[in-house]
C-alpha cells in the first residue's frame, strides 16, 4: 500500500492476489450460490476420483517384487508388517515413502491414501464411478472404503449395489447406518473381523490440542477402555471427597497421569520417561520477555513459559544436576547461520572455557624471582588468574577412522537433527540410526558432516531400495531423489540458508560517507 491507503501496481513477476470478492460475485442470486456449492462438491469428488486412479497406476508400477533388492536383513520389521494395510500386499514396501515425498505429506496419510487408490480401482470400482461422476461426496466414499474396505470381493459388490443408488441424497451418518445393516445381513462375521483386526493394530499415540495440551490416546478393547476409564473416575471422585477442589475433568487427568508415572510407588523398579528438551538460553531466564524464542519438546513446540515450568518442576531451570537417566548438555550454535558447532556437558563447557580446577606444581625454593621445584606455581584457576580464561574452546568432535560414531558425534548429530532427516518423518531420537551420508564402505568419512540422522525404515530405503538418492550437503541440507524423479531436501532444525547479514559493527568501521550529513 502506498500513502493514502491507495495500493501499488505490482512489479515485475510479483504474483498478484486474488480476492474472494473477484471468484465470487456479490450479485449472484442465493439459487446461483447454492448452485455453485454443488458445482464445487462433484469437481473435488471428480478430482478426488482422477487422483486415485493416478496414486493406484503409480502403485502397481511399484510392484512387490521391487522388495527382493531388500534383501534378508533389508526387509521390513515385524512392526511394518503388522501395520501394513491388505491393500497394499502387492505394492512395494517403499511406495508410501514415495508417495510422502510426492505429495510432501506424512507417511500416515500417504499410506492411507495408497490404501484408498487400491480399494477405490478394484474392490469398490462401483464406488469409484459414482465419485468421478460427482454423485458421491469424498466423506461419502470414505464411509464405504471404511466399512467395505476388509470384505471379499462378491459382498463388496452385494452391499454397494444396495446403498449407493440413494447415496447421492442420503446423509452421511444414515448411510454408513445403511451400508452396515447391509453388510452384517451379507457377512454376519464383518463385524468380528473387524474388531479382531482392529485389536491387532491397538497403540496409544499422543495428540496435540490447539491449546498447547496434549491428548494420550491409548486403544483397546472396548471393555477394558470402559473400565479404565470408571477407575480414573472413582480415583478422582476421591481426590474430591479428599478436599481437592480443582474440576471434575482435571481431576480426572491428574488421576489417569499418575497412575501410569506412580510417582509415589517406589517398591517396583524405576520406569525412567526420557524427555527431549531442546531451548534457548535466553528463553530460560526469569526475566524473559513475552516474545522469547519457544522451545522443543519431543519435537514439539512450546512456550518458553511452558517450558520453564517444566525445568523448574524437574529442579532444572537453573541448569542444576539432571534427574537420574538424565542429562544436561549445551549446543553452541552459529549466530549467523544457526549451525550447531558443538555440543557439550557443563563440565566440558567450564573446561572449554578455562575455568576448569586448578593445578599446583610443586617447584624447587630458589633465591631468585623464578619459581622452582618446590614452590607451589598457580597455572589456572576459577577465578580467571594466571590465563584462567585461555581455554580451548569448544569445536566439533574430530572424524574417526571407524565405521561406527565416536559418543561425542552422536551427541552432535542427535541434537542437531533432532528426528529423521527424510522429508515428512518426525521418529524422534533413540528410534533412528546415526548414518553415512557418503557410505562409509564407498571412501566416506565418519564426520560429523557426512552423518545424519535416518529412522530404521528410511535407512533401509536409502541402502537397498532401487531408484532411491540420498545426498547430503556440505551446508547440512539433505536431498532425497525418489524413483519417479521428485526431489525434496531438508536441513536441522534452526539452520538457515539465507545470505549472512553484515555484522552490526560493520557500519563502525566504514569510513564517513560526505554526501550524508
Amino acid at each position: 500500500m502506498e500513502d493514502g491507503g491507495v495500493p501499488r501496481p505490482p512489479e515485475d513477476g510479483e504474483p498478484m492476489p486474488v480476492v474472494p470478492s473477484e471468484v465470487v460475485s456479490p450479485e449472484l442470486a442465493e439459487f446461483e450460490l447454492v448452485c455453485d456449492i454443488w458445482s464445487a462438491d462433484a469437481h473435488m469428488a471428480r478430482e478426488h476420483a482422477r487422483q486415485a486412479a493416478t496414486i493406484a497406476e503409480l502403485a502397481r508400477r511399484r510392484a512387490v517384487e521391487r522388495d527382493a533388492a531388500f534383501g534378508p536383513r533389508g526387509g521390513p520389521g515385524p512392526d511394518s508388517r503388522a501395520m501394513r494395510p491388505a491393500a497394499l500386499v502387492d505394492v512395494s514396501d517403499d511406495f508410501v515413502s514415495e508417495l510422502a515425498i510426492i505429495r510432501s505429506c506424512s507417511e500416515a496419510e500417504a499410506g492411507r491414501l495408497a490404501a484408498e487408490s487400491m480399494l477405490l480401482t478394484t474392490k469398490l470400482a462401483a464406488t469409484w464411478s459414482e465419485l468421478y461422476a460427482g454423485r458421491l461426496t469424498v466423506r461419502k466414499a470414505r464411509i464405504l472404503l471404511d466399512l467395505l474396505g476388509d470384505t471379499d470381493d462378491a459382498v463388496a459388490a452385494g452391499v454397494q449395489a444396495r446403498v449407493l443408488p440413494g447415496a447421492e441424497s442420503c446423509p452421511p451418518g444414515r448411510l454408513g447406518d445403511r451400508t452396515r445393516y447391509h453388510l452384517y445381513r451379507l457377512d454376519a462375521d464383518a463385524k468380528e473381523r473387524r474388531r479382531t483386526e482392529s485389536e491387532r493394530k491397538a497403540d496409544v499415540h499422543v495428540e496435540r490440542t490447539a491449546d498447547d495440551l496434549g491428548r494420550l490416546v491409548v486403544e483397546g478393547p472396548l471393555p477394558a477402555v470402559h473400565a479404565a476409564r470408571d477407575a480414573v473416575d472413582r480415583y478422582a471422585r476421591w481426590m474430591r471427597a479428599d478436599g481437592d477442589d480443582r474440576p471434575m475433568g482435571v481431576l480426572r487427568s491428574a488421576a489417569a497421569l499418575d497412575l501410569i508415572l506412580r510417582p509415589w510407588d517406589t517398591s517396583r523398579p524405576p520406569v525412567t520417561a526420557l524427555l527431549h528438551v531442546h531451548a534457548p538460553l535466553s528463553s530460560l531466564r526469569p526475566d524473559a520477555r513475552a516474545g522469547a524464542a519457544p522451545a522443543e519438546l519431543d519435537g514439539q513446540l512450546i512456550s518458553a513459559a511452558q517450558c520453564r515450568d517444566l525445568l523448574a518442576s524437574l529442579d532444572l531451570l537453573g541448569l542444576g544436576s539432571a534427574p537420574a537417566g538424565g542429562a544436561v548438555l549445551v549446543a553452541i550454535d552459529d549466530p549467523a547461520s544457526g549451525e550447531t558447532v558443538a555440543v557439550a556437558t557443563r563440565a566440558e563447557l567450564r573446561r572449554a572455557a578455562g575455568r576448569g580446577r586448578r593445578v599446583r606444581r610443586r617447584t624447587r625454593p630458589s633465591t631468585g624471582g623464578c619459581p622452582t621445584q618446590g614452590q607451589q606455581q598457580d597455572t589456572g584457576g576459577a577465578d580467571g588468574t594466571g590465563g584462567a580464561d585461555e581455554g580451548p574452546g569448544l569445536r566439533p568432535p574430530p572424524s574417526t577412522r571407524r565405521y561406527r560414531p565416536t559418543a561425542a558425534q552422536r551427541r552432535l548429530v542427535t541434537a542437531r537433527d533432532r528426528h529423521c532427516r527424510m522429508s515428512g518423518c518426525r521418529r524422534r531420537p533413540g528410534r533412528h540410526d546415526i548414518d553415512h551420508g557418503h557410505a562409509f564402505a564407498a571412501g566416506g568419512f565418519t564426520a560429523c558432516w557426512n552423518l545424519c540422522c535416518l529412522c530404521r525404515r528410511h535407512h533401509r530405503i536409502k541402502t537397498f531400495a532401487r531408484g532411491w538418492s540420498f545426498t547430503l550437503l556440505a551446508d547440512g541440507r539433505l536431498v532425497v531423489r525418489t524413483p519417479s524423479g521428485v526431489s525434496r531436501s531438508t536441513r536441522p532444525p534452526g539452520w538457515c540458508h539465507d545470505p549472512e547479514p553484515d555484522p552490526p559493527w560493520l557500519d563502525d568501521l566504514a569510513p564517513p560517507d560526505p554526501l550524508r550529513t
